[in-house]
């Protein structure tokens, strides 16, 4: 082999030696995003984005304070306008697989400044509104206005889960007037494409103050009930469609003494809790 042959062979030894190196310390690939992830769709981005067009939707302005919303709406019994606030943002699915976001708006009228400085007979608004998750956003299913409280104040109201794959809400009010005092809640379902009451069921009732400690003939006979709920999510336990709403309640309902507990579950055609009538106190 001649010393140029010789010279040529060390330069391509030489070249082919650095290739190996430069490869040997190139950086492994990244691994491949699964299919879909890279394209998963934000919820709560989602969710915020559907609660401010529905804001828009409604004409809203910020209220006099961080997080409250001044809404120009009319009630049966106040011709508005209300201040109020969004509650929690609730993601979940529902028994068919959709994605839902619920949530709620309760508002006072602004007369009551949410201190109850409004008249007896005017109440507050509380909405309840189910969005449905649609070609990558949020879209207002259904919404159910309620005209609940009183003094200008709106009755309270959450999302509540009913079941493995059930929404709903709770909505929750009282009153004090002439020595009566009262509270009550009432139970709401979200179906397909509508919000439906599932009953209401009173907590507390008494008519201690109409009297006083004077008693007399022209007194009413006591009524003093307290009515306490939950609903039942034991570990372990077989649960169907719903979890078994327990009740309990004690004391007396027009002088009469009334204890006892069940555990219900809604009716099948009717979808509302079937509550013991005695417990449906009115004044």
């Amino acid at each position: 082999m001649t010393k140029t042959n010789k010279t040529m062979l060390l330069i391509v030894l030489m070249i082919g030696l650095a290739a190996g190196v430069y490869w040997l310390e190139q950086p492994a690939p990244a691994p491949l995003a699964p299919v879909g992830a890279a394209h998963a769709p934000d919820l709560n981005r989602l969710a915020e984005q559907a609660v401010a067009v529905y804001r828009s939707n409604q004409g809203m302005q910020a209220g006099p304070k961080p997080g409250q919303w001044k809404l120009q709406a009319q009630a049966s019994n106040s011709p508005g306008p209300f201040v109020g606030v969004f509650g929690p943002l609730q993601l979940a699915r529902d028994g068919q697989g959709r994605q839902l976001l619920l949530t709620t708006f309760v508002a006072d009228t602004a007369d009551s400044a949410g201190e109850g400085m409004d008249s007896f007979a005017a109440s507050g608004i509380s909405r309840l509104l189910c969005f449905v998750l649609q070609d990558g956003q949020f879209v207002l299913q259904t919404e159910k206005q309620l005209e609940m409280g009183s003094n200008g104040m709106a009755a309270a109201a959450r999302v509540v889960q009913l079941g493995p794959q059930e929404w709903g809400w709770v909505m929750q009010s009282a009153y004090i007037q002439q020595g009566y005092s009262a509270s009550s809640v009432e139970f709401f379902h979200a179906v397909a494409s509508d919000i439906r009451s599932m009953g209401r069921l009173t907590e507390q009732a008494d008519n201690k103050g109409v009297c006083g400690d004077a008693g007399g003939d022209g007194c009413p006979a006591l009524t003093d009930l307290q009515v306490h709920w939950q609903w039942l999510q034991q570990a372990g336990q077989p649960v169907g469609r719903f979890f078994p709403l327990d009740i309990r309640w004690q004391g007396h309902v027009d002088g009469k003494p009334v204890r006892g507990q069940r555990q219900l579950l809604p009716d099948a055609n009717s979808g509302n809790y079937p509550f013991p009538p005695g417990l449906n106190v009115q004044f």
